[in-house]
């Protein structure tokens, strides 16, 4: 993921329904926000609990956020420097799309193709500059782990986001939290989820 809050936006249905099928999760964030960083200390530790039985590996690159287009070659080299590819060991990776609004995100997607041909699943998350995603994946959350979801974005706020304009929400609006259902209710009127993400595979063994 590119930033810290990228988790817990996008990614946490496909966790906390596999994270029993591996042996350790490992997260890896390019970027670093100081205001961020104790709200996504608090947040890891809410993850760990509820993946309990998992190891939970949380690697920090420590690129400054807005950069990592321009610095594209050295996240590259510092995240695939982190990665032992062994034999009969399963990889699957979570990541954001190169159709992406941000440019971290597209920067991300893009060096995350470059081991496309390593990885049993390759998988898209909906991030919410997202553009373009056409999701082709739905997991779904219960009440619970939405609830859980919704308390770990609610502690972002827009007033401390390296944000240009200040405007608008952060994230707390259901839109966003629950971006799943919105699809479903639009093309999927046989999917009934309460809550739900999407995703989008690209590779899936």
């Amino acid at each position: 993921m590119a930033h810290l809050d990228d988790v817990e936006i996008s990614c946490l249905s496909y966790m906390f329904r596999n994270y029993k099928m591996y042996e350790s999760i490992n997260i890896f964030i390019a970027s670093h926000w100081q205001k961020k960083k104790p709200i996504w200390e608090e947040n890891l530790k809410i993850i760990e609990n509820r993946c309990k039985g998992t190891e939970i590996k949380y690697f920090n690159l420590g690129y400054e956020q807005r950069t990592l287009m321009s610095k594209l070659d050295d996240v590259k080299d510092s995240f695939y420097k982190k990665i032992n590819f062994c034999d009969n060991i399963r990889y699957d990776i979570l990541t954001h799309s190169i159709d992406d609004c941000h440019t971290d995100h597209v920067s991300i997607g893009y060096i995350s193709r470059g081991i496309f041909k390593y990885v049993d699943r390759y998988v898209i998350v909906h991030s919410p500059s997202t553009n373009n995603l056409d999701p082709n994946f739905w997991v779904s959350l219960d009440k619970q782990d939405y609830i859980l979801k919704k308390k770990m974005c609610d502690r972002y706020n827009i007033n401390n986001e390296q944000s240009y304009t200040k405007l608008g929400y952060y994230l707390q609006s259901e839109e966003h939290y629950n971006i799943g259902r919105a699809y479903q209710l639009e093309n999927f009127v046989h999917l009934d989820d309460d809550y739900s993400e999407c995703y989008k595979i690209l590779k899936w063994k």
